[in-house]
């Protein structure tokens, strides 16, 4: 019994360590509407800790250097997606004014709230990259847990900082 017990922990610590399968957009999703929206490109990496994978629903909202906004309602693609350690892509369609000017942006706020299936799951967001045709608006690492009982928003806001003379935008952690 004993043998049994060791062999389920290392397979289990094993687990941690095996990249996880994503999930992408389709290859031909395109953005339709008459107003002429543009395509951001989105990448949420999922933490590689214990359960740190949800089924819950989470939303996204960017907002650029001149304050446009962009807002997901629910970032779901086809497949299982928010799983532990994996990197989840998805394509969003924004304002055509979003952007425009290829500055990082100014804020980016994730919303995690009770799931379709009636799950409350902690989720361990690692990091998340927004792209423009290919030039990166934001990267960020959270490295936290979140949990829709408990903080339902975690996000970053673009902070002005003296200190900095390498001309990059830092950003200042919002946990709520």
């Amino acid at each position: 019994m004993p043998s049994l017990l060791l062999f389920m922990c290392v397979l289990l610590s094993l687990a941690s360590f095996i990249q996880a399968k994503g999930t992408k957009p389709p290859d031909n999703f395109k953005c339709h509407s008459s107003d002429n929206p543009k395509r951001i490109d989105v990448a949420v990496e999922t933490g590689s800790e214990y359960f740190s994978g949800t089924d819950d629903a989470i939303s996204l909202l960017l907002r650029d250097s001149q304050g446009v906004v962009c807002t997901v309602a629910d970032l779901n693609n086809s497949g299982n997606d928010h799983e532990t350690n994996s990197i989840d892509y998805y394509a969003i369609c924004c304002p055509q004014d979003f952007a425009k000017a290829h500055d990082p942006l100014s804020m980016l706020l994730l919303g995690h709230r009770r799931g379709h299936k009636g799950d409350c799951d902690d989720w361990f967001v690692e990091r998340i990259e927004v792209r423009r045709q290919g030039f990166l608006l934001l990267k960020y690492r959270f490295h936290a847990w979140t949990h829709p009982s408990k903080a339902m928003m975690l996000g970053v806001s673009q902070v002005t900082s003296s200190h900095s003379n390498n001309g990059k935008p830092s950003y200042s952690l919002i946990h709520l």
